[in-house]
């Protein structure tokens, strides 16, 4: 690939992050209001739109996160000392990825926790 490529697909990768992990937040916040203000009660469906909703972060997000990782490993010598390639190299992607799945298993848990309550 050269550098306009592996720069177009990296910044694109991470956009794709921060749309996934949009779409989980205010997801999980859809969910939150509905919990609240929806009658008591179990709700297979709303507890098996949660679990897919955590999946959806977790998954979707670890594949861009990945994929942005393998791309900072593939740089060529032009884009790893340019100041785009410098940031992504700095970046720590598998401590983000790790974070990023854990927060979403604890909102998915505790919003489990309220539809059983």
């Amino acid at each position: 690939m050269t550098t306009d490529q592996t720069s177009y697909v990296a910044m694109s990768r991470s956009a794709h992050y921060f749309d996934i992990m949009r779409t989980t937040i205010f997801t999980f916040a859809a969910i939150a209001a509905m919990i609240h203000l929806g009658p008591d009660g179990f709700s297979l469906a709303l507890a098996m739109l949660v679990v897919a909703t955590t999946a959806y972060g977790v998954l979707a997000g670890g594949v861009a996160l990945d994929d942005l990782a393998n791309l900072r490993d593939g740089m060529d010598e032009d884009m790893a000392v340019s100041a785009y390639g410098k940031g992504l190299a700095a970046r720590n992607i598998p401590t983000l990825k790790m974070i990023s799945s854990v927060l979403l298993g604890l909102v998915g848990l505790a919003e489990l926790l309220a539809i059983l309550t």
